[in-house]
């Protein structure tokens, strides 16, 4: 194709979804858990208005660069100044704050000490970073009341006569507001040092520091905004401890390994110090946890590995939301525990990974305690054979027998054996002949992969589609040389396909079908042109004519073009998904490839079997587009139609799978990607 478009999650400004959070808590944002003040006798109100910051590509604090996709309206939390005193800034001179809470009058008189309020206005977050795109119309955020706010104390009111009103029409008196004589108004309230409550310490303890740690990049930047939206009260510790919640997070965290994660880059340093009285160590586990969360969102939302040092054809999706919204959608919910966590991957196949990782575990550390047997050679086994060695295959193999005294080779044993020749990619035949034996044992010494990092690397490409795939949806696995359909979460249609050549690989990307393309033209790329058909051309002039090429020229350049018809490279029929690599699902002139167990032969393009039940399933039935009618259009003019419900495309790259048996299924490493995945992860592959 000629256009160049970008993938349809590149072009949406849409916001990820922050998991697991109902529509009150996205609605309220909260006070600080436990003051340590009294409030003042009027609350008084504050409203903010939000915009987080964009995240540039070097972040000093996180361990990989990710550019955080558009904000999502969540609330933050926000709380008032007790005084309309000028906000403390947060951030040091010459690095500008991408929030900043400014106290504002209404006019030249002061405000009434009943109903003080303040506006908080957002700035960029300095001219290194862009504005966030897409972002919505500013949340209005309830009070939080600050730990740090000093109880204010009055001088006992004279009883004479009431304090004059501020406004032409008489006020009522309230409680904090009484009477003094006229000609007397009573002095400027001030607190006296034996009434005055002492400042949170932790509280003065944090904004000493958060001017500090809001140079450091922009996760650390969001912290610092977050503390100072809370007016620096404390959320993680309270009492000189870890509250509850604080716990649960922790200990989520340091159970990240389960997901495929490093737990290491989630501990939070210095909580021994706590419970010593000492306000700046209860500050620094404060600050601790926060980044923590806020890296572990990062991980589990977006993965540990740049995919440009793995493929420049491998696009991830932008899964990591705003750092200031992330960290205040823990906050703010009901069950922190379940945001933080739902911020992985839900797809069923991720899951299943997940279960297959802690199985392999288990199965690893007891091989370290009881190694498996080795399996003696001779002659080669078939269902319904009887042998001495069969009781110790199956304990091999990780098998029982219903009968303990049994040594018949049953198809259990047969299908436990084939699975085996499977992942060593050996003839998959089922009997036990010499090959397998060797190979049972030289898996004890050297295993074709570490199984469990190969799963491990799947689950972070898992975290490369966007977590939400759609409960309809199209998806290719190169690896597999497979395509399946699922549709309303069920899956309805799987189907062979041939993708690209290691050295022309097809791209891993998500984007959306829109339309399909009857009797299509093939335009030629300008690589097939250069690389394929000028050589060519060079020996034989009449090459391209003769296999029915049109041949024009464009500014000096070839164009080649071939014509719709049962030689064309397409065949009949495109499935459409307009992206920024001119790639697309299509038919194929070329169909005994099918019939090959290994089909990496294109030079990009996803080439897919059985094209019109394809067709019928992704176009609708239901639409009227069954496949006799799809294929009723073969042989007429060029024709475009469009779906009426369009789908979701992604080209993936699995090679472990759980099949419906709950059978790991591994697959060739065609591109080299797991080997790249692995040493990026810092695993031992």
């Amino acid at each position: 194709m000629s256009a160049v478009f970008l993938p349809a999650f590149a072009q949406n400004n849409s916001t990820p979804a922050v998991p697991a959070l109902s529509a009150a808590e996205k609605q309220n944002a909260f006070a600080p858990t436990s003051p340590q003040t009294e409030p003042a006798t009027v609350s008084p109100k504050e409203q903010a208005s939000v915009r987080p910051p964009a995240q540039p590509q070097n972040d000093p604090v996180s361990t990989s660069a990710l550019t955080p996709a558009p904000v999502e309206n969540v609330p933050v939390p926000a709380p008032p100044v007790v005084a309309p005193a000028p906000a403390e800034s947060a951030t040091a001179p010459d690095v500008p704050t991408s929030i900043s809470a400014t106290p504002k009058t209404d006019g030249v008189a002061p405000a009434k000490p009943a109903d003080p309020s303040t506006s908080a206005s957002a700035s960029p977050a300095g001219p290194d970073v862009p504005a966030t795109p897409g972002a919505g119309p500013a949340p209005q955020l309830p009070p939080a009341v600050p730990d740090a706010a000093p109880a204010q104390a009055t001088t006992p009111p004279a009883p004479e006569a009431p304090a004059p009103a501020e406004a032409t029409t008489p006020a009522p008196a309230t409680p904090a507001q009484a009477a003094t004589p006229p000609a007397a108004p009573a002095p400027a309230q001030a607190a006296t040092p034996a009434e005055a409550t002492p400042a949170n310490p932790v509280a003065v303890a944090l904004a000493g520091k958060l001017a500090e740690i809001a140079t450091r990049g922009p996760y650390a930047r969001a912290v610092s905004d977050f503390y100072n939206l809370r007016g620096g009260a404390p959320l993680w510790v309270e009492n000189d401890a870890l509250t509850p919640v604080a716990k649960g997070l922790v200990e989520r965290m340091g159970h990240a390994d389960e997901d495929g994660l490093d737990a290491s880059a989630f501990r939070v340093p210095g909580l021994d110090a706590l419970g010593k009285g000492d306000a700046n160590a209860d500050a620094d586990a404060e600050i601790a946890i926060s980044l923590a969360v806020l890296t572990y969102i990062r991980e589990a939302s977006s993965g540990r590995v740049d995919t440009k040092e793995i493929g420049e054809d491998i696009v991830a999706a932008p899964n990591m939301p705003d750092p200031l919204a992330g960290l205040a959608s823990v906050a703010i919910a009901s069950d922190p525990v379940a945001v933080l966590d739902g911020y992985n991957p839900v797809a069923p196949q991720y899951l299943a990974l997940k279960r297959k990782l802690a199985e392999v575990r288990a199965a690893s550390a007891a091989n370290a305690q009881t190694p498996p047997p080795v399996v003696p050679s001779g002659p080669t086994l078939k269902v319904g054979m009887s042998d001495t060695r069969v009781a110790l295959l199956r304990t091999r193999l990780g098998l029982t027998a219903d009968d303990a005294d049994s040594d018949v080779y049953d198809e259990d044993l047969q299908k436990a054996v084939r699975d085996f020749q499977v992942r060593r990619n050996l003839k998959p035949n089922g009997a036990l002949g010499p090959s397998t034996v060797a190979a049972l044992n030289a898996a004890l010494r050297q295993p074709r992969v570490n199984i469990e990092d190969e799963i491990v690397a799947n689950m972070e490409r898992w975290r490369w589609l966007p977590h939400d795939i759609g409960t309809s949806n199209v998806m290719v696995n190169v690896p597999e040389f497979m395509v399946r359909v699922t549709k309303d979460g069920e899956m309805v249609h799987d189907a062979k396909v041939v993708v690209g050549k290691p050295d022309t690989p097809t791209p891993i990307f998500s984007d959306t079908m829109a339309f399909v393309v009857m009797n299509p033209s093939w335009n030629v790329p300008q690589s097939i042109i250069k690389k394929e058909y000028l050589p060519k051309l060079a020996n034989d002039p009449d090459f391209l004519q003769r296999h029915g090429f049109v041949v024009t020229y464009a500014g000096g350049q070839m164009q080649v073009r071939q014509p719709p018809g049962e030689d064309n490279a397409l065949g009949h029929i495109k499935f459409m998904f307009p992206n920024n690599f001119s790639v697309y699902l299509h038919d194929t002139s070329m169909r005994s490839l099918f019939t090959k167990d290994k089909r990496a032969f294109s030079h990009g393009c996803v080439r897919v079997d059985n094209p019109y039940q394809f067709a019928e399933i992704v176009m609708g039935a239901d639409n009227g587009w069954t496949a006799d009618r799809v294929e009723s259009l073969v042989g007429g003019k060029e024709q475009r139609i469009d779906l009426k419900d369009k789908i979701p495309v992604h080209i993936a790259y699995f090679t472990a799978r759980v099949d419906d048996d709950g059978d790991l299924k591994l697959f060739d490493d065609i591109y080299g990607y797991d080997k790249k995945v692995i040493s990026a992860l810092g695993l031992q592959g």
